[in-house]
């Protein structure tokens, strides 16, 4: 007769020899595999910028993605089909 302590040990080995097959297993399907090439990242991040119609009161109408403000106006005069000079542009948090 067997005690607890033996069908217990006799389980975990077992148990472990189907972890160790299983994970040859998966290290062959990983070394087969061709690494990701790395994505282009662009000189400066885009940034968030909020875009306002400069008049008495100022008029949010929307955001706009750039690196620069001078780029965020310009992207947004064309968006919101406003000229340059009457927009404004504050860098969201």
């Amino acid at each position: 007769m067997r005690t607890q302590f033996e069908t217990w040990t006799s389980r975990a080995r077992g148990l472990l020899a189907d972890a160790l097959e299983y994970s040859k297993d998966v290290m062959a399907v990983v070394s087969e595999r061709t690494p990701l090439e790395a994505l282009p990242v662009p000189d400066e991040p885009l940034l968030s910028w909020s875009v306002y119609l400069a008049s008495t009161p100022a008029k949010w109408l929307g955001t706009v993605e750039a690196a620069k403000p001078t780029e965020a106006i310009a992207e947004a005069a064309e968006k919101f089909n406003q000229p340059k000079e009457r927009l404004m542009t504050v860098r969201r948090a």
